[in-house]
């Protein structure tokens, strides 16, 4: 059946033994579709309102359980009719039928709280560290380095609310497809963090680039591949090998945290694929937050890499505050900053950013005179400043590395004063 068929009509026997013609039946249907049963010629039941079109058609439920009375069973053939539209379908599904069964009566909310009960458990995991996330945060124990993590798991309490949901809520089909398209896009979402977590942590030089083909592997993944389940689960398995290949080169480098992520991405990725869409059910929750969590860590725990250029073996060191945490760092590694309101960002030579609980007038208050501000938002170290030229609103800096900074009017002349002397 396809969306653009007016009416779907199946019909088959079933052969009832004479023992067996006393037991209570009924119909089972799961599908994105409006559908009416016959049972020997006779409507026994409507999910809605099976129609030739939109206007005469009326969503049904996704799930439903039509019995069938005991006075139509007959022992021997009994010939059932099952007529399915689905006109109100906004999006184009390979397979609206998911499910169809005869046999004995199911109770359709407790088989769907038995099979979402597993998923509401997992989500304790992710919620519990959210919430213990957000406290160390609202005290100052922690920096704003965690905030992507944050976002991982507040987006997977949000997917896996959206899909315990049905306990509660009963679908309509096209509120059904709805829930699955927005459980496909949040996959996407926590898998492209996770992805660039795993570059922050490892290959900061190469997070855009990495997220962006990861992003269009997912998209080309969606087009091949039929049914939002098989198509959520292709993402996340995409994510998970773009964080392994974000690890790599790490990893050659014998550095044991990303040889862990290495390992421990791959065996995900060939677990997900072999396990089906059933791995999104309930292991899904806990290795996305799971992965969110040990990345910020190595994100945060992470080693000063040595940087190509000299150091001066006297030079004396910064300490930075990020909550309760303390970076001490060579003022020669640091290339510019970044305010961001009551926070700083600090970008490194080797690519790292370091995010800290101080404004950017209290970190400059720290550094030596190599350090200017140059806008109300950014301030370099001139030791990596390469030039000044002509930009879009006046005068931008170019740094090592090929970063360019706006020059903001009122620190202009400074600028210049300094590169003049």
């Amino acid at each position: 059946m396809t969306p653009t068929m007016p009416v779907t009509t199946l019909s088959t026997v079933v052969f009832i033994s004479p023992d067996e013609a006393d037991a209570p039946l009924a119909v089972d249907i799961d599908a994105m579709a409006s559908a009416e049963v016959r049972w020997n010629g006779i409507l026994i039941g409507r999910n809605g309102v099976p129609g030739v079109d939109r206007a005469s058609e009326a969503p049904g439920l996704y799930t439903v359980s039509i019995p069938v009375p005991p006075r139509l069973v007959r022992a021997g053939d009994n010939r059932v009719t099952i007529i399915l539209s689905a006109h109100h379908l906004w999006f184009p599904v390979g397979q609206p039928i998911h499910r169809l069964m005869i046999g004995q009566p199911r109770d359709a909310d407790a088989y769907t709280l038995r099979h979402y009960l597993p998923t509401l458990t997992t989500l304790v995991v992710p919620a519990c560290a959210l919430l213990l996330l957000g406290a160390l945060l609202f005290l100052g124990r922690i920096g704003r380095m965690v905030l992507p993590a944050m976002t991982i798991l507040a987006l997977i309490v949000v997917q896996g609310l959206i899909e315990v949901s049905k306990i509660a809520v009963p679908y309509t089909y096209p509120w059904h497809l709805a829930r699955l398209t927005a459980l496909t896009g949040l996959t996407a979402g926590v898998g492209l963090l996770l992805v660039i977590l795993t570059c922050r942590a490892f290959l900061p030089s190469r997070s855009r680039a990495m997220s962006s083909g990861a992003a269009v592997a997912m998209a080309v993944a969606c087009l091949i591949l039929p049914g939002l389940d098989r198509q959520a689960l292709a993402v996340f398995v995409v994510a998970l090998l773009a964080a392994a290949a974000g690890a790599a080169p790490a990893t050659m480098r014998r550095d044991r945290r990303a040889a862990a992520l290495f390992i421990a991405a791959v065996s995900l990725a060939v677990w997900a694929y072999r396990a089906g869409p059933d791995f999104l059910d309930t292991v899904y929750y806990v290795t996305a937050a799971g992965a969110a969590i040990a990345l910020s860590l190595a994100a945060v725990l992470r080693p000063a890499e040595a940087s190509d250029s000299p150091v001066p073996a006297s030079e004396p060191t910064v300490t930075l505050r990020d909550g309760a945490r303390h970076h001490i760092i060579l003022p020669s590694k640091i290339t510019f900053l970044k305010a961001d309101d009551d926070y700083c960002t600090i970008y490194l030579t080797d690519g790292r950013e370091i995010m800290v609980t101080m404004t950017l007038k209290t970190a400059l208050a720290l550094l030596p005179s190599d350090f200017i501000r140059i806008h109300r938002s950014h301030a370099i170290n001139v030791r990596h400043l390469s030039g000044t030229r002509p930009g879009p609103g006046g005068r931008v800096a170019k740094l090592s590395g090929g970063t360019t900074l706006p020059v903001g009017r009122t620190y202009a002349a400074d600028l210049r004063a300094f590169t003049i002397g």
